[in-house]
Protein backbone atom coordinates (compact mmCIF):
# COMPACT_ATOMS: atom_id res chain seq x y z
CA UNK A 1 0.00 0.00 0.00
CA UNK A 2 2.95 2.34 0.72
CA UNK A 3 4.31 1.79 -2.78
CA UNK A 4 0.95 2.64 -4.43
CA UNK A 5 0.57 5.80 -2.36
CA UNK A 6 4.11 7.00 -3.24
CA UNK A 7 3.47 6.41 -6.94
CA UNK A 8 0.24 8.41 -6.82
CA UNK A 9 2.02 11.35 -5.16
CA UNK A 10 4.62 11.42 -7.93
CA UNK A 11 1.90 11.48 -10.62
CA UNK A 12 0.17 14.44 -8.93
CA UNK A 13 3.48 16.43 -8.75
CA UNK A 14 4.08 15.90 -12.47
CA UNK A 15 0.60 17.08 -13.38
CA UNK A 16 1.06 20.24 -11.30
CA UNK A 17 4.22 21.02 -13.21
CA UNK A 18 2.50 20.48 -16.57
CA UNK A 19 -0.54 22.67 -15.76
CA UNK A 20 1.59 25.46 -14.20
CA UNK A 21 0.82 27.70 -11.20
CA UNK A 22 -0.56 31.21 -10.66
CA UNK A 23 2.29 33.60 -9.61
CA UNK A 24 1.96 36.88 -7.70
CA UNK A 25 2.36 40.06 -9.68
CA UNK A 26 5.70 41.87 -9.12
CA UNK A 27 6.42 45.48 -10.09
CA UNK A 28 9.99 46.11 -11.37
CA UNK A 29 11.99 49.23 -12.27
CA UNK A 30 13.95 49.02 -15.50
CA UNK A 31 17.39 50.63 -14.93
CA UNK A 32 19.06 49.29 -18.03
CA UNK A 33 18.73 52.58 -19.94
CA UNK A 34 21.32 55.40 -19.34
CA UNK A 35 20.34 57.87 -16.58
CA UNK A 36 19.92 61.32 -18.13
CA UNK A 37 18.47 64.06 -15.96
CA UNK A 38 15.50 65.97 -17.20
CA UNK A 39 16.40 68.95 -19.35
CA UNK A 40 19.74 67.57 -20.36
CA UNK A 41 20.55 67.96 -24.03
CA UNK A 42 23.31 66.36 -26.04
CA UNK A 43 25.17 68.48 -28.61
CA UNK A 44 27.53 67.43 -31.33
CA UNK A 45 31.15 68.45 -30.53
CA UNK A 46 32.99 70.46 -33.13
CA UNK A 47 36.29 68.57 -32.90
CA UNK A 48 38.09 70.72 -35.47
CA UNK A 49 37.26 73.97 -33.67
CA UNK A 50 38.21 72.45 -30.25
CA UNK A 51 41.66 71.35 -31.47
CA UNK A 52 42.14 74.78 -33.04
CA UNK A 53 41.65 76.48 -29.65
CA UNK A 54 44.26 74.20 -28.05
CA UNK A 55 46.76 74.96 -30.81
CA UNK A 56 46.20 78.72 -30.54
CA UNK A 57 47.25 78.83 -26.85
CA UNK A 58 46.13 81.32 -24.21
CA UNK A 59 47.66 84.34 -22.51
CA UNK A 60 48.35 83.60 -18.81
CA UNK A 61 48.52 86.11 -15.94
CA UNK A 62 52.08 86.88 -14.71
CA UNK A 63 53.05 85.15 -11.42
CA UNK A 64 55.85 86.02 -8.95
CA UNK A 65 57.90 82.98 -7.75
CA UNK A 66 60.80 82.40 -5.29
CA UNK A 67 63.67 80.29 -6.60
CA UNK A 68 64.67 77.80 -3.87
CA UNK A 69 66.83 75.55 -6.02
CA UNK A 70 70.11 76.94 -4.66
CA UNK A 71 71.54 75.80 -1.24
CA UNK A 72 70.30 77.79 1.74
CA UNK A 73 73.30 79.05 3.76
CA UNK A 74 72.45 81.27 6.70
CA UNK A 75 74.52 83.84 8.56
CA UNK A 76 78.25 83.85 7.88
CA UNK A 77 78.24 80.46 6.11
CA UNK A 78 80.63 80.25 3.23
CA UNK A 79 81.23 77.53 0.66
CA UNK A 80 84.85 76.96 -0.36
CA UNK A 81 86.44 74.44 -2.67
CA UNK A 82 87.89 71.27 -1.12
CA UNK A 83 91.45 70.14 -1.76
CA UNK A 84 90.71 66.46 -2.27
CA UNK A 85 94.37 65.40 -2.46
CA UNK A 86 95.24 67.00 0.89
CA UNK A 87 92.13 65.51 2.48
CA UNK A 88 93.05 62.01 1.33
CA UNK A 89 96.64 62.51 2.50
CA UNK A 90 95.39 63.54 5.95
CA UNK A 91 93.19 60.45 6.17
CA UNK A 92 96.05 58.20 5.09
CA UNK A 93 98.34 59.64 7.77
CA UNK A 94 95.70 59.29 10.44
CA UNK A 95 95.77 62.99 11.30
CA UNK A 96 91.98 63.03 11.45
CA UNK A 97 92.40 61.57 14.94
CA UNK A 98 94.30 64.70 16.01
CA UNK A 99 91.62 66.92 14.52
CA UNK A 100 89.05 65.10 16.64
CA UNK A 101 91.21 65.51 19.74
CA UNK A 102 91.39 61.73 20.20
CA UNK A 103 95.13 61.67 20.83
CA UNK A 104 94.64 63.17 24.29
CA UNK A 105 91.28 61.88 25.42
CA UNK A 106 89.58 58.56 25.90
CA UNK A 107 85.97 58.20 26.93
CA UNK A 108 82.87 56.27 25.97
CA UNK A 109 81.82 58.91 23.41
CA UNK A 110 84.82 58.03 21.25
CA UNK A 111 84.73 54.27 21.85
CA UNK A 112 83.30 53.42 18.44
CA UNK A 113 85.56 55.80 16.49
CA UNK A 114 86.51 54.01 13.30
CA UNK A 115 90.17 53.05 12.98
CA UNK A 116 92.10 53.95 9.86
CA UNK A 117 94.05 51.26 7.99
CA UNK A 118 97.34 51.84 9.84
CA UNK A 119 95.70 51.93 13.28
CA UNK A 120 93.61 48.84 12.54
CA UNK A 121 96.71 46.91 11.47
CA UNK A 122 98.46 47.90 14.70
CA UNK A 123 95.39 47.03 16.77
CA UNK A 124 95.15 43.57 15.18
CA UNK A 125 98.85 42.99 15.81
CA UNK A 126 98.43 43.66 19.55
CA UNK A 127 95.20 41.66 19.73
CA UNK A 128 96.98 38.63 18.24
CA UNK A 129 99.55 38.55 21.06
CA UNK A 130 99.06 36.29 24.14
CA UNK A 131 96.58 37.56 26.74
CA UNK A 132 99.32 38.71 29.12
CA UNK A 133 101.11 40.78 26.49
CA UNK A 134 97.83 42.43 25.49
CA UNK A 135 97.23 43.40 29.12
CA UNK A 136 100.74 44.85 29.34
CA UNK A 137 100.21 46.89 26.16
CA UNK A 138 96.96 48.27 27.56
CA UNK A 139 98.52 49.17 30.92
CA UNK A 140 101.49 50.76 29.22
CA UNK A 141 99.12 53.04 27.27
CA UNK A 142 96.86 53.90 30.21
CA UNK A 143 99.09 53.54 33.27
CA UNK A 144 98.30 57.04 34.65
CA UNK A 145 94.55 56.34 34.49
CA UNK A 146 94.29 52.64 35.47
CA UNK A 147 97.42 51.76 37.47
CA UNK A 148 95.18 51.19 40.50
CA UNK A 149 93.34 48.42 38.60
CA UNK A 150 96.48 46.50 37.56
CA UNK A 151 96.17 44.01 40.41
CA UNK A 152 92.60 43.14 39.42
CA UNK A 153 93.53 42.91 35.74
CA UNK A 154 96.25 40.32 36.34
CA UNK A 155 94.95 38.52 39.43
CA UNK A 156 91.32 38.19 38.32
CA UNK A 157 90.52 39.12 34.70
CA UNK A 158 93.72 37.64 33.26
CA UNK A 159 93.30 34.40 35.21
CA UNK A 160 89.61 34.06 34.25
CA UNK A 161 90.18 34.65 30.55
CA UNK A 162 92.98 32.05 30.59
CA UNK A 163 90.70 29.63 32.42
CA UNK A 164 87.91 30.18 29.86
CA UNK A 165 90.38 29.55 27.02
CA UNK A 166 91.66 26.36 28.70
CA UNK A 167 88.05 25.23 29.20
CA UNK A 168 87.31 25.79 25.50
CA UNK A 169 90.40 23.79 24.51
CA UNK A 170 89.74 20.98 26.98
CA UNK A 171 92.98 21.62 28.91
CA UNK A 172 93.08 21.15 32.69
CA UNK A 173 96.78 21.44 33.50
CA UNK A 174 98.54 24.79 33.19
CA UNK A 175 101.85 23.30 32.05
CA UNK A 176 100.10 21.85 28.98
CA UNK A 177 98.53 25.18 28.05
CA UNK A 178 99.95 27.56 25.45
CA UNK A 179 98.42 30.93 26.24
CA UNK A 180 95.83 32.03 23.71
CA UNK A 181 94.93 35.47 22.44
CA UNK A 182 91.15 35.55 21.97
CA UNK A 183 87.83 33.76 22.57
CA UNK A 184 84.84 33.16 20.33
CA UNK A 185 81.56 34.79 21.40
CA UNK A 186 80.22 31.69 23.19
CA UNK A 187 83.37 31.31 25.28
CA UNK A 188 83.34 35.09 25.72
CA UNK A 189 79.93 34.68 27.38
CA UNK A 190 81.42 31.97 29.59
CA UNK A 191 84.32 34.26 30.53
CA UNK A 192 81.96 37.04 31.64
CA UNK A 193 79.82 34.51 33.50
CA UNK A 194 82.70 33.16 35.63
CA UNK A 195 84.08 36.67 36.11
CA UNK A 196 80.75 37.96 37.43
CA UNK A 197 80.27 34.92 39.68
CA UNK A 198 83.78 35.37 41.10
CA UNK A 199 83.35 39.03 42.11
CA UNK A 200 79.86 38.35 43.51
CA UNK A 201 81.01 35.41 45.63
CA UNK A 202 80.61 36.52 49.29
CA UNK A 203 84.16 35.45 50.11
CA UNK A 204 85.54 37.66 47.30
CA UNK A 205 83.33 40.74 47.64
CA UNK A 206 85.64 42.69 49.95
CA UNK A 207 88.89 41.85 48.17
CA UNK A 208 87.78 41.87 44.53
CA UNK A 209 84.05 42.69 44.37
CA UNK A 210 81.76 45.67 44.90
CA UNK A 211 83.17 46.40 48.37
CA UNK A 212 86.77 46.40 47.17
CA UNK A 213 89.00 49.18 45.85
CA UNK A 214 88.49 47.94 42.27
CA UNK A 215 85.18 49.63 41.48
CA UNK A 216 86.19 50.48 37.90
CA UNK A 217 86.92 46.81 37.24
CA UNK A 218 83.50 45.45 38.23
CA UNK A 219 81.80 43.70 35.26
CA UNK A 220 78.23 44.69 34.44
CA UNK A 221 75.66 41.95 34.96
CA UNK A 222 73.71 41.26 31.73
CA UNK A 223 71.52 38.49 30.37
CA UNK A 224 73.17 36.15 27.88
CA UNK A 225 71.20 37.70 25.00
CA UNK A 226 72.14 41.27 25.92
CA UNK A 227 75.74 40.26 26.58
CA UNK A 228 76.05 38.69 23.12
CA UNK A 229 74.67 41.85 21.50
CA UNK A 230 77.11 43.92 23.57
CA UNK A 231 80.03 41.70 22.51
CA UNK A 232 79.07 41.92 18.85
CA UNK A 233 78.22 45.63 18.66
CA UNK A 234 80.66 47.21 21.12
CA UNK A 235 83.38 44.91 22.49
CA UNK A 236 84.45 43.35 19.17
CA UNK A 237 86.41 46.33 17.84
CA UNK A 238 87.82 44.70 14.69
CA UNK A 239 84.61 42.78 13.88
CA UNK A 240 86.30 39.37 13.65
CA UNK A 241 83.68 37.60 15.75
CA UNK A 242 86.14 37.04 18.61
CA UNK A 243 87.01 38.76 21.89
CA UNK A 244 90.60 39.52 22.81
CA UNK A 245 91.99 40.58 26.20
CA UNK A 246 92.69 44.01 24.70
CA UNK A 247 89.07 44.42 23.56
CA UNK A 248 87.80 43.37 26.98
CA UNK A 249 90.08 45.88 28.72
CA UNK A 250 89.23 48.77 26.38
CA UNK A 251 85.53 48.17 26.88
CA UNK A 252 85.76 47.64 30.65
CA UNK A 253 87.67 50.91 31.13
CA UNK A 254 85.90 52.81 28.35
CA UNK A 255 85.47 55.87 30.60
CA UNK A 256 89.16 56.62 30.03
CA UNK A 257 90.07 54.46 27.03
CA UNK A 258 88.97 53.74 23.47
CA UNK A 259 90.49 51.84 20.52
CA UNK A 260 91.54 54.87 18.47
CA UNK A 261 93.12 56.58 21.46
CA UNK A 262 94.90 53.34 22.41
CA UNK A 263 96.46 53.10 18.94
CA UNK A 264 97.60 56.74 18.98
CA UNK A 265 99.12 56.40 22.45
CA UNK A 266 100.75 53.04 21.84
CA UNK A 267 102.14 53.82 18.38
CA UNK A 268 103.87 56.91 19.75
CA UNK A 269 104.53 55.63 23.27
CA UNK A 270 107.99 55.55 24.86
CA UNK A 271 109.55 52.36 26.21
CA UNK A 272 107.65 50.16 28.63
CA UNK A 273 106.83 51.79 31.96
CA UNK A 274 109.37 50.63 34.62
CA UNK A 275 106.65 49.40 37.00
CA UNK A 276 104.94 47.45 34.21
CA UNK A 277 108.24 45.91 33.15
CA UNK A 278 108.92 44.86 36.73
CA UNK A 279 105.44 43.32 37.06
CA UNK A 280 105.75 41.57 33.69
CA UNK A 281 109.08 39.93 34.60
CA UNK A 282 107.72 38.86 37.99
CA UNK A 283 104.63 37.39 36.35
CA UNK A 284 106.69 35.49 33.79
CA UNK A 285 108.85 34.02 36.57
CA UNK A 286 105.82 32.96 38.62
CA UNK A 287 104.16 31.35 35.60
CA UNK A 288 107.34 29.36 34.90
CA UNK A 289 107.37 28.10 38.49
CA UNK A 290 103.68 27.18 38.33
CA UNK A 291 104.18 25.27 35.09
CA UNK A 292 107.13 23.39 36.61
CA UNK A 293 105.09 22.63 39.75
CA UNK A 294 102.12 21.28 37.79
CA UNK A 295 104.33 19.28 35.44
CA UNK A 296 106.03 17.58 38.39
CA UNK A 297 102.70 16.95 40.10
CA UNK A 298 101.28 15.38 36.93
CA UNK A 299 104.34 13.12 36.66
CA UNK A 300 103.99 11.95 40.26
CA UNK A 301 100.25 11.33 39.82
CA UNK A 302 100.97 9.14 36.79
CA UNK A 303 103.56 7.13 38.78
CA UNK A 304 101.30 6.88 41.84
CA UNK A 305 98.64 5.21 39.71
CA UNK A 306 100.95 2.19 39.31
CA UNK A 307 102.12 -0.47 41.77
CA UNK A 308 105.29 -1.28 43.64
CA UNK A 309 107.89 0.76 45.46
CA UNK A 310 108.02 3.48 42.80
CA UNK A 311 104.27 4.08 43.09
CA UNK A 312 104.48 4.28 46.88
CA UNK A 313 107.32 6.79 46.63
CA UNK A 314 105.29 8.93 44.20
CA UNK A 315 102.28 8.89 46.55
CA UNK A 316 104.49 9.99 49.41
CA UNK A 317 105.90 12.87 47.35
CA UNK A 318 102.39 13.98 46.33
CA UNK A 319 101.30 14.03 49.96
CA UNK A 320 104.28 16.22 50.81
CA UNK A 321 103.54 18.63 47.93
CA UNK A 322 99.86 18.93 48.84
CA UNK A 323 100.56 19.53 52.52
CA UNK A 324 103.64 21.71 51.99
CA UNK A 325 103.80 25.50 51.62
CA UNK A 326 104.91 25.52 47.95
CA UNK A 327 101.41 25.73 46.45
CA UNK A 328 100.39 28.60 48.75
CA UNK A 329 103.66 30.40 48.05
CA UNK A 330 103.09 30.19 44.30
CA UNK A 331 99.53 31.48 44.63
CA UNK A 332 100.75 34.39 46.76
CA UNK A 333 103.55 35.14 44.28
CA UNK A 334 101.03 35.14 41.42
CA UNK A 335 98.82 37.68 43.22
CA UNK A 336 101.70 39.99 44.13
CA UNK A 337 103.61 39.67 40.84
Amino acid sequence: SCTVQSHATQVMDLKAIETGADLKKVDTVDKSAPLIEEGTTIKRMDRKSFLGEIGAGKDLKPATTVDKSTPKIEGFGKVVSSNRKNLLDDIQKGTQLKKLGIESSGGADNFVTKLDAEALAYFNDVANRPFGQQAIAFLNAYWPEVNGEAEFIFSVAYEKIRYADMHAKGIQLVFKYDEGNDLDFDIGLYFYEILCKFVEDPKNVKQWGAESAFIKSQPEMLTAIKRKVELRDKVDVNFDGRISMLEYLLYQYRDVANPADFCVRSMSAPDEHPEIAKARLALEEVNKRIQAYEAEKARLEAEAAGTGVKALGAKNMLAQIDSGPLKDELNKALITA
